[in-house]
């Protein structure tokens, strides 16, 4: 079973790496530009950033007893070719990486974040758009796997990944319908279980001006673990039973851009349930809300972010006595971060980034901010191929 897993998980890689490598030769369907036009006006814009950082990290391991601090060099680039809408089609490829270096922590020296995306658009006609989107990931970094492991803990842990899908969306004036599967492959180093996820969704929006619109959504998602096993009440493994999830998901999210304003605004809310498919040990109810509100001035830019989380494991027992309480955790994220641009190719900015876990059971609470000032290089050629 191992093994078909493993042979399975390398296909899939296979087929996205040919999805993300055919996707700048794709067709530009319906396109009645004269030859001479195409030559001035290039189909793919090209756009690019690299920056380095640094700063300090108050706690590298996300430790709920003892806080290992660092300075910290950060450093990241992306590139993104986007090919414009010059008829049926459009799409994009992206690529990003970001890397920080700790120079003064006793149990890991680096955190690695690598990405590369890819998205295809084909608009038949004015009320349909058919996309198909795709996305690898490395991490190399410390995760918090308290709500999914039996071991309530932090851990340095590497892994990769990917997640390839459909969307269908129907527009109907200021309204709109859009359904999506996606199925997504995780692989993890260090003892960690993969799984693979299928992933079902439905959306209605409502467009009410420009950038500002409002929808509701709900997602199904099967989990199936490679070899993991089923845990009894009391947290031990069952032999020979094999682990699986559903979980189900609804969500509203709402983003606002005042006309005349500098000011955008966003917001999330989501409720999720997640039902393994053994005793129940690792079923718990997610709550989570997040807002963001951006400014744009002519030279400074602030984005701010704030994110609250509850969970409640009905299962999972706190405490002793005849009456514990069910396990529960809440996080809370915050980010603020500041750019100033100094001419068009550069920019300084900085950045704060807390969070912040709390739980009845303390093994699974921490605290960590991470703050920063860096230099930021961008090059976007988008004005040059409408122009050269």
């Amino acid at each position: 079973m191992f093994t078909f897993l493993r042979v399975t998980r390398s296909l899939w890689l296979g087929f996205l790496w040919s999805l993300l490598a055919l996707l700048p030769v794709l067709p530009v369907a319906g396109n009645d530009l004269p030859d001479e036009a195409l030559t001035e006006i290039s189909p793919w814009s090209l756009t690019g950033s690299v920056s380095v950082a640094a700063g300090y990290r108050d706690n590298v391991l996300l430790s709920s007893t003892g806080e290992d601090g660092s300075p910290l060099l950060r450093g990241e680039f992306e590139v993104m070719a986007l090919r414009l809408p010059m008829g049926e089609w459009d799409g994009y490829v992206f690529l990003s990486g970001v890397e920080h270096r700790f120079l003064a922590a006793d149990e890991t020296d680096h955190e690695r974040t690598v990405l590369i995306a890819a998205q295809a658009r084909w608009q038949p006609a004015a009320p349909w758009q058919v996309t198909l989107a795709a996305r690898g990931y490395h991490h190399d970094q410390v995760f918090d796997v308290s709500v999914t492991e039996a071991e309530l803990r932090t851990a340095p842990l590497k892994m990769e990944g990917f997640v390839v899908g459909p969307t269908v969306r129907w527009l109907a004036g200021p309204f709109w319908v859009e359904a999506a599967g996606n199925y997504r492959l995780d692989s993890y180093h260090d003892g960690v279980d993969g799984y693979n996820e299928g992933e079902a969704a439905a959306r209605l929006g409502y467009t009410w001006a420009k950038q500002s619109e409002f929808s509701l959504g709900g997602v199904r998602r099967w989990r199936d673990h490679d070899d993991r096993p089923q845990f009894t009440l009391g947290g031990r493994p069952i032999s020979g039973s094999h682990l699986r999830f559903l979980q189900t998901e609804g969500n509203a999210k709402a983003s606002w851009t005042p006309a005349g304003s500098r000011w955008s605004f966003g917001a999330t809310a989501l409720w999720e349930e997640n039902r393994d498919n053994g005793t129940g040990y690792f079923d718990y109810d997610r709550g989570e809300a997040n807002a963001t509100a951006t400014w744009r001035g002519e030279r400074l830019e602030i984005r701010l972010s704030a994110t609250a989380a509850r969970y409640r494991f009905p299962r999972q027992l706190e405490g002793a006595g005849l009456d514990p309480e069910a396990r529960r955790k809440e996080e809370w994220r915050g980010a603020f971060e500041a750019t100033w641009k100094l001419n068009e190719r550069w920019a300084l900015f900085g950045v704060w980034e807390g969070e912040r876990t709390r739980s009845n059971d303390p093994r699974s609470q921490f605290s960590v901010q991470t703050a920063y000032l860096g230099l930021r290089w961008e090059w976007d050629n988008l004005a040059q191929s409408i122009t050269e």
